[in-house]
C-alpha cells in the first residue's frame, strides 16, 4: 500500500511540473543575476528552482570545498599587502586564513551545516587545502607580473556584495565585490570552479556582463571591464565588456521571464544531467506517459 502511494505521488510530481500547471507569477517575474547563471547551465534548472525545487539539498565535500576556497580568496588582499611576499610565508598566511574560514562558515550558513556529517567537513577541508601551493605559485607569478599595486587594486575590495538592481532590464543581483581600478569601480566574481588556459569561461563572460549592466544602472557610468577571480588557482582574468555580451544578457532575461511565468523549455541532455537533483522529475513532454508505468 506504502509502495503504491509513493508511486501516485511521484507521477503527480512528474504530472505537475512538466505540463506546466504549478503555480507562477505571470506578471513580469522579477529576473536575478542567479537566474542567468541557471540558464546557462540548464534553462530547466530555472523553472525547477522559481518553483521551490532545492538546487543544493546538500552540502557535499565538493562544494564545502568550493566555500572556503571562496572564503579564503577574500583574504588575498589583506594578506598580500603585510606579508613578505615569498612562497613559505604566502602559504603559511593562507593556511592561517583557510583555518578561519574553516571555524567561520559553520556559523554563516548554520542550517547547512547542521546536516553536515564530519567526514564530508574533513575531505572538503583537505580538498581546499590541497589547493593552497598551486595558489601561492599564480599569486606570486601575478605579482611578478603586474606589481604589488596593480595586483592589490585589482584584488581589494571598495563594495563586498553590494546589492544591484535595474528596473529597466528588470534585473538584480550581487556581485562578490565591486573594486577601483583605473579610477573606475567595476564588478569582480569568485568562480571557484575550473580554470580556461586563457581568458575566462563563456558562462562567466556573461555573469561579469551582467553584473556589469547592473553597476552601470546605479552608477550612470559605463563599466567597460569586469574582473574573475579564479579563486581554486589564484588567478585573476580581466574581462571587456563587448556589446554581444550585452545582447546576450538582454535576450537570457527576456527568456527567463518566459520559463519563469511558465513555459517549461525543452529538454536537452547535458553532460551533468546524471548528476542534477532535478533529473527525477525532469523528463520530455513526450516520453511523460511511460512514467506512469
Amino acid at each position: 500500500m506504502f509502495e503504491t502511494g509513493h508511486l501516485i505521488q511521484k507521477i503527480y510530481n512528474i504530472w505537475m511540473v512538466n505540463w506546466n500547471v504549478m503555480p507562477a507569477d505571470s506578471r513580469n517575474p522579477d529576473i536575478s543575476v542567479s537566474d542567468i547563471l541557471l540558464y546557462n547551465s540548464c534553462p530547466r534548472r530555472v523553472y525547477f528552482v522559481s518553483r521551490g525545487f532545492e538546487l543544493f539539498p546538500e552540502i557535499n565535500a565538493s562544494r564545502l570545498e568550493r566555500m572556503l576556497l571562496k572564503e579564503l580568496s577574500l583574504n588575498y588582499p589583506e594578506i598580500v599587502n603585510k606579508c613578505s611576499l615569498n612562497a613559505d610565508t604566502l602559504c603559511k598566511e593562507l593556511e592561517a586564513a583557510l583555518n578561519q574560514a574553516y571555524e567561520d562558515l559553520p556559523i554563516m550558513f548554520p542550517g547547512d551545516f547542521a546536516r553536515i556529517e564530519g567526514g564530508v567537513l574533513e575531505e572538503g577541508s583537505a580538498r581546499a587545502r590541497a589547493k593552497i601551493p598551486e595558489i601561492v605559485a599564480n599569486l606570486l607569478k601575478g605579482l611578478e607580473e603586474y606589481g604589488k599595486d596593480t595586483m592589490l587594486a585589482a584584488l581589494t575590495p571598495v563594495k563586498t556584495e553590494p546589492f544591484l538592481s535595474s528596473e529597466k532590464i528588470n534585473l538584480k543581483g550581487v556581485p562578490s565585490k565591486i573594486v577601483r581600478f583605473e579610477g573606475t569601480d567595476v564588478p569582480s566574481i569568485l568562480k571557484p570552479g575550473s580554470c580556461p588556459v586563457q581568458g575566462v569561461w563563456a558562462s562567466d563572460r556573461i555573469h561579469a556582463a551582467s553584473l556589469a549592466l547592473l553597476l552601470e544602472a546605479e552608477s550612470g557610468k559605463e563599466v567597460p571591464f569586469a574582473f574573475v577571480e579564479y579563486v581554486s588557482f589564484g588567478l585573476l582574468r580581466k574581462v571587456v565588456i563587448r556589446s554581444s555580451d550585452r545582447r546576450e544578457v538582454l535576450k537570457i532575461c527576456r527568456r527567463v521571464e518566459k520559463i519563469k511565468a511558465g513555459l517549461m523549455p525543452e529538454k536537452t541532455e547535458e553532460k551533468f544531467c546524471t548528476q542534477c537533483t532535478f533529473s527525477e522529475h525532469c523528463v520530455s513532454n513526450s516520453s511523460l506517459m511511460s512514467k506512469f508505468f
